[in-house]
């Protein structure tokens, strides 16, 4: 009984063994493979290079490029997306485009139906890369498909932003996966003044990641057209959109008269205070020092201390600081301040 359980066991543990040779010579026939069409593939780009530099530039067609091999075609695919990242001319980029719905499309619409992420996402970027508007019906049947990827979905809407689709705002709103801030902010500042518009005027029925991240494009993209945007959103309800418009009025260096400042330098919370003071650094008007003054004593140790640095920076704000160093009544005013005196002495 023993003797039959060590057979069977041998015959299992054989059959392991040549299960992981033939893995292992499988593994290594590919990887030789790979590398001898990348090194197929460099030879082709350093024999095309120059040709395909004189195509985009003054539109002269070389034979080579016709009934090109699937290793050639790669090839051209790698030197034609390189080109597209540092040629910026409108004509170039016109035939940049009409060379890949010309010779690369059968190639790239492989790649973007094959089974792999990876390769869909290659052909994603390519159809970017060369903008090939020729794509957009099997980009539709990959959305439709419902089976994308997060990543895939975003680049799809890159797309969407390129091509400037109709649908684009539904598409952002509806999304298959749920998109953070931060990617709704990069898709944002990717838009153009027409597209940008459409989400401004639908704000108030956008969910709240993409008004945060739309109020921060504009501040990111210094979009001066939608400044009194920013300005109705100062008086919203909404403690975290005010904070946010004040945010972006600070990047963008917009002069914010005292009066609306002095609302926002006394809010209740201390993050909207705080980002009302840095809005005081483009203004260092001697009227601010009454409130500046005021906040030296703020609960919020932050708020103290860009307080004590705005005020250094007003005419006269360095006297202010000595004073409050010595004789202000509230024991962290005088802290804060004999700090930023230090400092300034320093710097």
């Amino acid at each position: 009984m023993f003797s039959k359980e060590i057979f069977y066991f041998s015959i299992v543990l054989v059959g392991l063994l040549v299960m992981l040779t033939g893995l292992c010579l499988y593994l290594m026939i590919k990887k030789m493979m790979d590398n001898k069409n990348r090194t197929k593939i460099e030879k082709y780009k350093e024999e095309y290079q120059l040709a395909l530099f004189q195509l985009l530039h003054e539109g002269i067609e070389d034979k080579r490029f016709l009934n090109s091999s699937p290793l050639q075609t790669r090839a051209l695919v790698e030197l034609l997306a390189g080109f597209s990242k540092v040629l910026s001319s409108p004509d170039i980029l016109k035939r940049v485009q009409e060379f890949a719905e010309d010779h690369l499309q059968p190639f790239i619409l492989s790649q973007l139906k094959h089974r792999r992420w990876s390769i869909r996402m290659n052909a994603l970027y390519w159809i970017q890369d060369f903008r090939m508007s020729s794509m957009r019906e099997p980009l539709r049947e990959l959305r439709d498909s419902g089976s994308m990827s997060k990543s895939e979905e975003i680049q799809l809407l890159k797309i969407d932003v390129l091509f400037n689709d109709r649908d684009l705002l539904p598409r952002l709103t509806d999304t298959l996966h749920e998109l953070t801030e931060f990617e709704y902010s990069l898709l944002f500042q990717s838009l153009g003044k027409g597209q940008f518009q459409p989400l401004v005027q639908a704000f108030d029925e956008l969910p709240d990641v993409m008004k945060y991240a739309l109020i921060d494009s504009i501040g990111v993209k210094n979009r001066m057209e939608h400044i009194a945007f920013l300005q109705r959103l100062l008086t919203n309800d909404s403690t975290e959109l005010r904070i946010r418009a004040l945010k972006a009025v600070v990047g963008m260096e917009y002069y914010l008269d005292i009066p609306t400042l002095s609302i926002h330098l006394r809010a209740e919370s201390w993050q909207e205070r705080l980002m009302a003071i840095k809005a005081c650094e483009y203004i260092r008007s001697p009227e601010l020092s009454p409130y500046l003054q005021e906040l030296m004593s703020d609960p919020s140790f932050y708020v103290r201390s860009q307080a004590a640095q705005s005020l250094l920076r007003l005419p006269n704000g360095k006297s202010v600081l000595g004073e409050m160093a010595v004789h202000a009544e509230d024991g962290y005013a005088r802290d804060m301040a004999a700090q930023w005196l230090e400092r300034g002495a320093v710097s």
